[in-house]
């Protein structure tokens, strides 16, 4: 259900860490060995507020929901934040020069990414990126399925919460880390500083990466996919009495390329840049009747520059021309998040909350044609102003109905505005929409060993502006806007069990989604004035989806220390498009997960945590609505079932130093997950830890 294990990256030579790893080896086998002491809290025992709104253990948790701890995240050498849910079943990476979330077979843009409980929104066909430092995650919290009542729109496949360090925990504290990646050739540096001085508390992270094109097993480097960041957060807090107020500025930029099968065809990403400043309120205990109340205002900024080249024939062959795009995009977001938790009936719980978010997107597309003989044209420009408003309001009531039996009722209305306010091409438009949805869970614990659940829930996508309003450059096509687009829907019933006793732990999960109004592109007429060498495509709900799948997480904790692990996903997702051909398949895996076996012990004075596992996946193949085999600039289209053989162990060598070792992919075997760049070779991530 969580994330353990490490990150699959290309190695060089592994002779510098053969000393650590014999060590941490050699510690394992040997008989003289005590568990180590302050062992994890259950997992299934961890507090969560996703799912209901209310603070609520996984064990009790209608949802399917999982926790990355801090101590998970800290025994991973930190490529990407991404890489910490590799193994949370029914999630997945979809890697385009920036790697996104896929959560049950739904494409990223059907996937709510928060930080801090704030939304982090995108307008592109792709979806929200996870784009920051693993050095300033305190956490990660993940809803599987529709979670639109709790959770907002975008949460049609799941929601992905990202809460990063705040309070300190000491007077002053610091935390120093530097890794290094063989895969890429790359480094990772992050720095934190943190104090309290009587009522106020402080925090300061720093970070640093730089990704080299990555090495494929059996193919060699991978030119160009490399990728660079950088990040600043600063937080201050006050508590007065039960009431906290603090304010979190953050600064993260990224850039990156993206690797494709074809050398000639370019996409970069030499910019996306995220500003925010927030300002967070919690009052604890302040009435009988309302235990805790929190706000949050902020105001975000993300500009973010996509370029890309095409070759495309232009007259007799072998005459080739060159088709660039440069799309330059500048978005403004102000949202404001107020939760309330209520009491108002003994025994009973309620959650209530109110958000606004008002985004503002400035698109700036630019596309020209550089013939291979011959004056070129003047290139196309095109100058977009457009901006949604949306305010929704929720509640969730968790009812006692009988002696371990719990019931859950969640409703939340929509109110959405969204216009194009300014244009030189497109005539001005609006979009508007009300919704009302709901969820409803069920949760019986005969005792305390088990827990079953049963949940139906919605969710809701609405069109975001460049697929409501403007003309965008992409992959050698023009994308038209449609400001007659409806909403995505999904409807979304699951059981599940979980037990936690005696050492062994499982959360096992049966799911079915039904999904509706899914946007697609389709071929459309171009505006005037397109060059006669472009494609257009225009966005429009096409698709249907039904996905019927199967998730595990298990663990049993055997008498000589050693514990067995298993999380895995059995999917079955179907697509129906507008001309009514079905498929079932839509580049989703039908098996996909981690089997291994991992092991906590002191050796001497020196705490040791050792995992080996196999991670991978079922063959895939995905279609288009023609019925052939979608081969992309990306991806062929199909992926062999695959698997790795891989091993992390990290060593406490001091009290305030700690030595973590990922090794990848040990069988060196040759690999291509659908949706990312082709897997890396053997390889050896490294991560050094120093506290004071």
């Amino acid at each position: 259900m969580t994330s353990r294990y490490p990150i699959a990256r290309p190695a060089g030579c592994l002779a510098s860490l053969a000393l650590a790893t014999a060590t941490m080896l050699g510690a394992a086998l040997s008989p003289a060995v005590a568990q180590a002491p302050g062992a994890e809290p259950p997992l299934l025992g961890r507090i969560i507020l996703l799912g209901t709104g209310l603070e609520t253990a996984v064990f009790e948790n209608p949802s399917s929901v999982a926790v990355i701890n801090e101590t998970q995240i800290e025994r991973i050498p930190p490529v990407r934040a991404a890489d910490l849910l590799r193994t949370v079943p029914g999630v997945r990476i979809d890697e385009q020069g920036i790697a996104r979330i896929r959560i049950r077979g739904e494409e990223p843009q059907r996937v709510q990414v928060l930080i801090d409980g704030m939304a982090v929104t995108d307008h592109t066909p792709y979806g929200t990126p996870l784009v920051i430092d693993p050095a300033t995650i305190e956490r990660i919290e993940v809803v599987r399925g529709a979670s639109s009542v709790v959770s907002g729109s975008r949460a049609i496949g799941g929601v992905v919460n990202i809460i990063t360090r705040r309070e300190a925990r000491a007077r002053f504290e610091g935390t120093l880390a530097a890794s290094y990646f063989s895969a890429t050739r790359g480094w990772r540096l992050s720095g934190s500083l943190a104090g309290r001085a009587g009522d106020w508390d402080w925090r300061l992270t720093a970070g640093r990466a730089e990704l080299g094109d990555q090495r494929a097993a059996g193919i060699g480097r991978l030119r160009p996919s490399d990728l660079q960041d950088r990040s600043l957060q600063v937080h201050l807090g006050r508590r007065f009495e039960n009431h906290y107020l603090s304010l979190q500025g953050t600064a993260h930029d990224t850039s990156a390329n993206q690797y494709l099968t074809d050398p000639a065809v370019r996409f970069e990403f030499p910019e996306r840049d995220l500003r925010r400043i927030a300002l967070f309120y919690e009052g604890e205990a302040l009435t009988d009747w309302m235990p805790r109340l929190s706000a949050t205002l902020y105001r975000q900024t993300i500009d973010r520059l996509f370029v890309n080249t095409i070759p495309i024939p232009f007259g007799p062959p072998p005459n080739i021309a060159i088709l660039e795009g440069r799309n330059s995009d500048s978005q403004l977001t102000w949202g404001l998040n107020v939760h309330a938790d209520l009491a108002l009936i003994d025994g009973h719980r309620t959650a209530l909350g109110f958000q606004y978010e008002d985004d503002f997107l400035d698109a700036d597309a630019r596309s020209a044609l550089i013939p291979p003989f011959g004056p070129p044209p003047p290139p196309t420009v095109r100058l977009d102003e457009a901006r949604i408003r949306t305010t929704s309001i929720f509640v969730n009531h968790e009812a006692p109905l009988g002696e371990g039996l719990t019931a859950n009722l969640g409703m939340r209305a929509y109110w959405v505005r969204a216009a194009l306010e300014e244009s030189n091409v497109n005539p001005l438009a609006r979009n508007r929409d009300r919704r009302l949805l709901g969820s409803a869970g069920l949760v019986w614990q005969p005792n305390q060993a088990w827990a079953l659940r049963a949940l139906v829930s919605q969710g809701y996508n609405y069109p975001n502006l460049k697929q409501l309003f403007t003309a965008t450059p992409g992959g050698g096509a023009l994308n038209i806007g449609n400001p007659d687009l409806r909403p995505e829907r999904s409807f979304n019933v699951e059981l599940g069990a979980r037990h936690d006793a005696a050492g062994t732990v499982l959360d096992l999960t049966l799911f079915h989604t039904r999904a509706r109004d899914f946007i697609d592109r389709e071929p459309a007429a171009c505006p005037p004035g397109t060059p006669a060498t472009t494609t257009c495509r225009r966005f429009v709900n096409v698709e249907r989806a039904r996905t019927t799948g199967l998730e595990l997480y298990a663990e049993h904790g055997l008498q000589n220390g050693w514990t067995p692990f298993v999380s895995a996903a059995a999917i079955r997702r179907s697509y129906t498009f507008a001309n009514e051909f079905q498929t079932a398949d839509t580049g989703v895996p039908r098996l996909a997960g981690t089997l291994g076996v991992r092991r906590d012990f002191d050796w001497g004075t020196r705490p040791i945590s050792i995992e080996l596992f196999i991670q991978g996946e079922s063959r895939a193949t995905r279609r288009g609505a023609d019925g052939a085999i979608d081969a992309n600039l990306a991806h062929p289209g199909i992926s062999r079932g695959w698997a790795t053989l891989n091993f992390r162990g990290s060593i406490q060598l001091s009290p305030q130093a700690e030595l973590q070792v990922a090794l990848g992919n040990l069988s060196n075997r040759r690999y291509w997950p659908m949706g990312e760049i082709p897997g890396a070779e053997r390889n050896v991530a490294i991560t050094l830890r120093s506290r004071f």
